[in-house]
């Protein structure tokens, strides 16, 4: 809905959760454009081993990382899931016309559970988890803050292209979005699951770039992208800091892309455990009374570097095959760090990764093929290889996966689909005594854009 009057008064809009209700008014008397847009997506479904479903966690279950045989509560679990194809949103956003062939933009969109109308948080979601988990939860970008999935700024010309400033999407995350085989759907791609794999380059806080400068351009039928991330340390300019940019070519008919990012000092998240912190780590105060390691987090720092290399073929009007590889590296970090604030959350510990250097590399392949003009069916193969490091800190695995999806439109604005994603672990990582060694998900659900 675009909005031409020239002042509108949007009353009443509720922040969700803790954030307070603001009235806002947008004047757009010099010739701003704003939309007001978003997803709501939901689905009903059944995975094979699983824990609780979680109200915070973006995605509600985590069908795809290994559960181990002996974690108790794990059975199977169905239930209502937050964001079967697209994680669910809402957004505003806007451009003005400035002169001379420049405009400028704007973006804020939020990150929202239909489920239970939260705002999407897995960091509270590890934080839960704290100690013992009970619910599915995993590191995630998306961790409760009010614009979560996007929030910058920008000057766009029509020749020398934009430049966003503020919270923007990894270069991997762009590639993923247009190339993966199955819609970068949420519950049946790891790549649309997991930032790890779809953008974040080995560490999923890193799918979106806080601070960062983005730009982007095209040249005909290429493309170019670059980005930089401020770690704003005084007196330690590179701590914290980034780069990344992307590259391709696309005409319509096939196009290919190269994604590619180095992080410095990039913090992962992980559930605490029950073990009594030290004194050589960063403790943050506990709860009175309550258990060590409950309603906390763990943290790792790394250095991270990755790429990603994919392209698409359109054979005909209904039929496009994709492909493509990654490959991403955990290093020891630039900075050791003492301290860390994990997006509001209480910290347990911070961990310097200083082992052996593990790369782990991805592979995918599939398409879609339009059954009728309002019918399409998808199918991917992934295959997820851990590569054993020099000192054994990570083992050799492989992480398979294939997946369907099935998804009829009844108009641009409503759809309903039919997935299902099927896993199987295998090698030196995911021992048959210790692990699962396969699981499922099958849901079905509507998803509604406007």
């Amino acid at each position: 809905m675009k909005i031409y009057s020239s002042v509108l008064v949007l009353a009443a809009v509720s922040a969700i959760g803790s954030v307070a209700h603001a009235d806002v008014s947008i004047v757009n008397n010099n010739g701003v454009n704003v939309q007001i847009y978003g997803v709501a997506d939901a689905a009903v479904g059944n995975v094979q081993n699983s824990l609780n479903v979680d109200p915070q966690f973006p995605a509600s279950v985590n069908p795809y990382s290994p559960i181990k045989a002996s974690q108790a509560g794990v059975g199977a679990t169905s239930g209502l899931f937050n964001g079967g194809i697209s994680p669910s949103r809402f957004g505003i956003k806007g451009d003005m016309d400035v002169g001379s062939g420049v405009k400028s933009f704007f973006v804020l969109e939020s990150a929202i559970n239909v489920t239970t109308g939260q705002l999407s948080n897995a960091g509270a979601a590890l934080a839960t988890n704290g100690r013992l988990a009970t619910t599915d939860a995993a590191n995630s970008s998306i961790d409760g803050q009010l614009f979560s999935r996007q929030a910058y700024v920008g000057l766009a010309d029509r020749d020398l292209g934009s430049l966003a400033m503020g919270r923007t999407y990894a270069p991997i995350f762009d590639v993923t979005v247009a190339y993966d085989p199955v819609q970068a759907s949420q519950l049946f791609s790891p790549l649309g699951f997991s930032g790890t794999l779809g953008g974040g380059g080995g560490v999923s806080e890193d799918t979106r770039v806080d601070n960062s400068l983005k730009y982007t351009n095209k040249f005909g039928n290429f493309n170019v992208t670059g980005q930089y991330k401020f770690g704003g340390v005084a007196s330690a300019g590179s701590q914290g800091s980034a780069f990344g940019g992307q590259v391709g070519y696309d005409n319509g008919q096939y196009g290919v892309q190269l994604g590619f990012e180095s992080f410095q000092d990039a913090i992962k998240g992980g559930s605490a455990s029950a073990a009594t912190p030290t004194a050589s780590v960063n403790v943050f105060p506990l709860e009175t009374n309550s258990p060590i390691g409950a309603n906390q987090v763990a943290v790792t720092v790394y250095n991270t570097n990755a790429f990603m290399l994919a392209g698409k073929y359109k054979l005909n009007d209904d039929v496009t095959l994709k492909a493509g590889y990654e490959s991403y590296t955990l290093g020891a970090p630039t900075t050791v760090l003492s301290t860390a604030n994990y997006y509001g959350q209480s910290v347990q510990s911070v961990t310097n990764f200083s082992a052996a250097s593990q790369t782990t590399n991805v592979y995918f392949i599939g398409g879609d093929y339009n059954i009728t003009p309002k019918m399409n069916v998808a199918a991917g193969y992934y295959d997820v290889s851990l590569q054993q490091s020099a000192d054994l800190g990570q083992k050799s695995g492989d992480q398979t996966y294939v997946s369907v999806l099935l998804d009829y439109h009844f108009t641009p604005m409503l759809d309903t689909y039919a997935g299902a994603m099927f896993a199987q672990y295998s090698g030196d990582a995911y021992p048959s005594a210790s692990y699962y060694t396969s699981n499922q998900i099958f849901a079905v659900g509507a998803r509604f854009k406007f």
